[in-house]
């Protein structure tokens, strides 16, 4: 792998539970006649920054269905592309692809497959942040009140300033021995995250948030693909 050029983990091993057996694997159905997870390859692709993928997959059976998905891609656009099986939950895939590209000294990009429409605008703002403060997100200032429960309970504990609110969301950048160096100190400190930021703020790292210019939805329920196909249709 490149020791200039940025890595892309593409994040694809996960369950699409909550598709309600609508497709049997999101990261593979088709997009308006393309398998989801080419989007985002293509978006990243077309920034230059990229030198090189490492995709985390669920079996071989899933493995086996990405690699033909890619023949036809990689034949027009050149990439190394590297395979690493995930694990029970995104950050033991995360951390698995991390240690994958353990030598890497420069940038890396984290993203879930399941958001095919990230743009080349918003991982070019994300990644230039990043480089100022060592890590960055891309996410969206919260449109609705957010209420904080009572644990176990669904009542209201609290309402946040809705002005202090953002959704996270992907990709999430950093040079690459910063989030390494994170995700081994939570799964030393037997912490459970459910994102990359979470895992770098453990070691104090600033984390800069970056409003997404556009839609960035990620592919959760079957009427999010119709979703997905009319903001394709507006670009």
């Amino acid at each position: 792998m490149s020791a200039t050029k940025d890595i892309l983990i593409l994040l694809a091993a996960g369950s699409a539970r909550r598709m309600q057996s609508a497709v049997d694997d999101k990261t593979l159905a088709l997009l308006a006649g393309k398998p989801v997870f080419l989007y985002s390859l293509e978006s990243f692709k077309s920034t230059g920054l990229i030198g090189s993928a490492i995709i985390t997959y669920r079996d071989p059976q899933q493995l086996e269905r990405f690699k033909k998905a890619l023949e036809g891609f990689l034949s027009k656009n050149p990439l190394d592309v590297k395979f690493v099986q995930g694990g029970e939950t995104r950050q033991d895939s995360v951390r698995a692809a991390l240690e994958a590209c353990a030598t890497h000294s420069g940038i890396v990009h984290i993203h879930d497959a399941a958001r095919p429409l990230v743009t080349a605008e918003a991982i070019q703002l994300v990644r230039a942040k990043a480089l100022e403060t060592g890590g960055a997100i891309l996410a969206g200032r919260s449109s609705d009140t957010v209420k904080i429960s009572h644990k176990g309970n669904a009542s209201v504990e609290s309402s946040p300033d809705r002005a202090l609110v953002w959704t996270a969301e992907t990709p999430q950048v950093f040079r690459t021995q910063t989030i390494l160096k994170a995700y081994r100190k939570v799964a030393e400190l037997g912490r459970k995250v459910t994102d990359d930021s979470s895992a770098a703020e453990a070691i104090g790292q600033e984390i800069a948030l970056v409003e997404n210019p556009t839609v960035n939805l990620k592919l959760t329920r079957p009427s999010d693909f119709l979703l997905a196909e009319a903001v394709l249709k507006t670009r």
